[in-house]
């Protein structure tokens, strides 16, 4: 059995800890193979944000499976576009 990041085991340990359904979730992280590929593989939205490794330019070379389901700056912007 794996645990981590992108495994199936992740999701669902959130799932079990929240008590949320994936439907209600998003993931937020700054790498298209382990932290948007979580939420890709297991129906969990996908924020991505350019805060770490990943580059613009390795966004637009993803395939539409590897791309995040929404794209910020920062995660500061999750804070004001989550609250308001």
């Amino acid at each position: 059995m794996y645990f981590g990041k992108p495994y199936r085991e992740t999701a669902e340990m959130i799932a079990e800890i929240t008590g949320e359904g994936r439907e209600n979730m998003m993931i937020f992280g700054d790498r298209l193979y382990t932290d948007i590929a979580t939420g890709r593989r297991h129906g969990i939205a996908a924020t991505l944000v350019l805060t770490g490794e990943t580059t613009m330019a390795d966004v637009e070379r993803a395939t539409e499976e590897e791309r995040p389901d929404l794209l910020l700056p920062s995660l500061a912007e999750a804070d004001a576009l989550l609250f308001g």
